[in-house]
């Protein structure tokens, strides 16, 4: 009996719920790093945590273990250069913006055509031809 191979062998990391929050000690057994490391970037401002408690509790939500996962995947590449992690969050985040921006702009240029009524210049903080 034959096994026939899956289509894909890449590893599912697990997705927290978008309401889950998680101590310091189960994000870093979720990702794998050590408590220190997650402090250290906190303190080097590359991660934020969801919040923090009077005991200096650390709580971490979804967008937090996405955001340890991003600076791993940086640290294979940029080693321990935590201001160049951090220009390279900080242009992610603002291009990610900018794409949500564009997205939401067309959207309403769209609707606006479809109805007949285009969307002014002014709209968007540009200034007519004359």
């Amino acid at each position: 009996m034959a096994i026939s191979p899956t289509s894909s062998r890449e590893i599912q990391l697990f997705d927290p719920p978008p309401d889950a929050v998680y101590t310091i000690e189960a994000t870093s057994h979720l990702v794998n790093v050590s408590s220190r490391t997650i402090l250290v970037y906190c303190k080097h401002h590359l991660l934020s945590p969801a919040r923090t408690t009077a005991d200096y509790g650390y709580y971490f939500d979804r967008d937090a273990i996405r955001g340890l996962r991003r600076i791993e995947a940086l640290r294979t590449v940029c080693g321990d250069d935590f201001a160049g992690i951090k220009i390279i969050l900080d242009l992610t985040a603002a291009l990610e913006r900018l794409q949500s921006d564009v997205r939401l702009l067309s959207q309403k240029t769209a609707s606006g055509s479809a109805k007949g009524n285009l969307a002014m210049p002014q709209q968007f903080g540009l200034k007519k031809k004359v």
